[in-house]
């Protein structure tokens, strides 16, 4: 006697309802709820306000650093950006030969070949923590650049990295992938108004590298201004701080 084999057939009363089928909750509509304005009428301090306050103060500190920029013996944007390291340059130019038009063009721009210092950066070798010798990988980032003649260039780095040894040892090559002047709000916007302070005091403390040229008398006088709104800025952001706290502790 043949042992039963499975039936292909399968009983309707066992199907089940298709997503259309199912019966559908139809919650109100936001808008009919007041209390969506109202959210977002609380978060225009946050959105406006609180980055526009940090732009204007990142203005106002531009101008106290920069007058040193003069003293240092800085590369210009393409030449800081544009490195084979450890590369053949011929690999350089077969990438940027990949990326496209679009970058192809960004980068004949003449603003990069003006002298820069950054204030600025944020890169990552995606997948370098658990390659393997002889295995490549993509280099991602940005920079932020103030220019000699105080204004902020933002450019997006490309590359790509080879494994040799361990954390500490593979080359690399970067360049530019896109790029773009940019104001103080949309700086703040991408980078940590914090970060960018410290790059202003490096310059005004001369933190990476000695002057070529030595500074002036009224240098003192700028940096005291610099540290005063640094010092206001503390306080009002612990001030900020310590009401969120109670907002974070208080009752849900």
């Amino acid at each position: 006697m043949e042992e039963d084999k499975p039936s292909n057939v399968i009983d309707l009363a066992d199907r089940r309802p298709t997503p259309k089928e199912l019966p559908a909750f139809a919650p109100p509509a936001a808008a009919a709820d007041p209390r969506t304005e109202e959210f977002w009428s609380l978060m225009e301090p946050f959105f406006d306000g609180l980055q526009g306050l940090q732009a204007q103060l990142l203005a106002r500190l531009i101008p106290l650093a920069l007058p040193e920029l003069k003293r240092f013996q800085l590369s210009t944007l393409r030449e800081n950006v544009r490195k084979p390291w450890g590369l053949p340059e011929e690999e350089l130019r077969d990438l940027e030969l990949r990326l496209g038009s679009h970058p192809a063009r960004v980068r004949k721009a003449k603003w990069l070949d003006l002298r820069g210092y950054i204030l600025g950066c944020d890169h990552v070798l995606r997948g370098v923590e658990s390659a393997r010798p002889g295995e490549t990988g993509v280099i991602l980032g940005r920079d932020l650049f103030l220019l000699e003649d105080g204004r902020l260039g933002l450019v997006q780095v490309v590359g790509s990295w080879v494994w040799k040894m361990g954390l500490s040892h593979y080359d690399t090559l970067t360049t530019v992938g896109d790029a773009e002047l940019i104001d103080a709000e949309r700086a703040v916007k991408e980078f940590p108004v914090q970060k960018l302070m410290g790059g202003l005091r490096a310059i005004l403390w001369f933190d990476r590298g000695n002057p070529i040229h030595p500074p002036e008398p009224e240098l003192e006088a700028r940096r005291e201004r610099f540290m005063a709104m640094a010092r206001e800025l503390s306080r009002a952001t612990a001030a900020y701080n310590e009401r969120l706290r109670r907002v974070v502790l208080g009752p849900g």
